[in-house]
Parts: structure tokens; C-alpha cells; sequence
């Protein structure tokens, strides 16, 4: 696995010194509880990690569109006036 992992990351960028290449900075070592050995496996490419904060939301996306936003991402709520005119008593009870 150790072979494995050096050959996919000397292959993924060609501006890697082949002669001194940290992989810290392009590899990463992930355990998982309650694994074995035969559990183990090199993963090439990208890997994102989102947790699961509500029990609706699905656990596996096949093929995901990924966006990276260097900005804070936020919702505003605008405001809102409503003006309403009633020329009756009785508008008042249809309104509520």
C-alpha cells in the first residue's frame, strides 16, 4: 500500500521532485474504527468529507458537482412591509 500511495501521488503532478517529495502534503493517512487490514485501500483523487446532520440527508452522492467558493457564502433576508387598508369593520374578520 506504501508503494501504491508513493506511485499515485509521483504521478499526479508533473511540478513534484521525484527525488524529494513530501507526501504530507499530497497524501493523507485516514483510520476508521473497527477496520482490518484487509479493509485497507489507497483512494485516488480528491475526497470530501461532510457529516451528516440530519437523518434525511443521503450518505453517497455518485458523481457530485463540487463548487469552491474562496467568500462567505449567506443568505439576507430582505425586508418586507405589508400595508393593508380596511374601510369596514367586517374586513377585519375576512382578513384573519
Amino acid at each position: 500500500m506504501a508503494v501504491k500511495a508513493v506511485q499515485v501521488v509521483m504521478r499526479g503532478d508533473p511540478n513534484v521532485n521525484k527525488l524529494a517529495a513530501d507526501l504530507k502534503k499530497y497524501a493523507r493517512v485516514e483510520k476508521i474504527p473497527g477496520g482490518g487490514l484487509e479493509d485497507c485501500k489507497v483512494l485516488d483523487g480528491v475526497m470530501i468529507n461532510k457529516d451528516v446532520t440530519h437523518t434525511g440527508m443521503r450518505r453517497y452522492i455518485k458523481n457530485p458537482r463540487v463548487i469552491l467558493l474562496d467568500c462567505p457564502l449567506e443568505y439576507k433576508k430582505g425586508e418586507s412591509k405589508t400595508d393593508i387598508e380596511m374601510t369596514k369593520g367586517s374586513d377585519k374578520t375576512r382578513l384573519l
